[in-house]
């Protein structure tokens, strides 16, 4: 009887071994398949990485990633403060209190900047800087990107496009203009201008 036990117990060990090393090579996304907020999000992942979708009855152990392609306004307020709403929620919490890093692909409070009164928005971007210290972070794109822009005048629709398409570096003409807009959401988005 002793055997078949050290049996189970080798045969357990390997197969977790096994899991976690496939684990290891894929990207957890917090979210259902269907939801909305996850299409942008699998247009900014490599089409040679392998996600995963979370399923409670399917827990992977460590992934590569783990990203949340969206959070509003309440649940980032909650996540600050340590409560959840919902398993998604309650699995980001989770990974954060055994120190993962959660991405978070797009925060509601950012499509706000310009109509949200300045007191409200800095709540947010205090609530940001939390949920920062808790593991939680902006999506990085992994790949660095350039784009050449080639307009006199640069707006901010125009860097939010290239944004979009996961840009971080956009090259401008040496006598390019500028509007406010535009220097403001490439500063929030980390995007470098550089002029020929």
């Amino acid at each position: 009887m002793a055997y078949e036990d050290m049996i189970q117990t080798i045969v357990r060990e390997v197969l977790k071994q096994l899991q976690e090393s496939s684990d290891n090579q894929q990207i957890l996304v917090l979210a259902r398949q269907d939801d909305i907020n996850v299409a942008p999000l699998l247009r900014h992942l490599d089409t040679n990485d392998k996600f995963v979708f979370w399923d409670p009855t399917n827990d992977i152990i460590s992934p590569k990633r783990i990203i949340l392609p969206f959070l509003s306004c309440s649940q980032m307020a909650d996540l600050a403060l340590g409560r959840t709403t919902g398993p998604l929620l309650k699995k980001a919490l989770e990974l954060l209190l055994v120190g993962k890093v959660v991405e978070v692909f797009e925060f509601e409070y950012l499509q706000f900047k310009t109509t949200a009164p300045e007191p409200l928005y800095q709540l947010y971007e205090t609530y940001e800087a939390t949920l920062c210290g808790f593991g939680l972070q902006r999506f990085a794109i992994e790949t660095q990107s350039i784009a050449r822009l080639n307009h006199r005048l640069v707006t901010e629709r125009d860097i939010v496009e290239a944004h979009k398409k996961g840009v971080s570096t956009i090259q401008l003409l040496s006598n390019a203009q500028l509007t406010p807009l535009a220097l403001d959401y490439a500063r929030e988005h980390r995007i470098q201008l550089k002029k020929n």
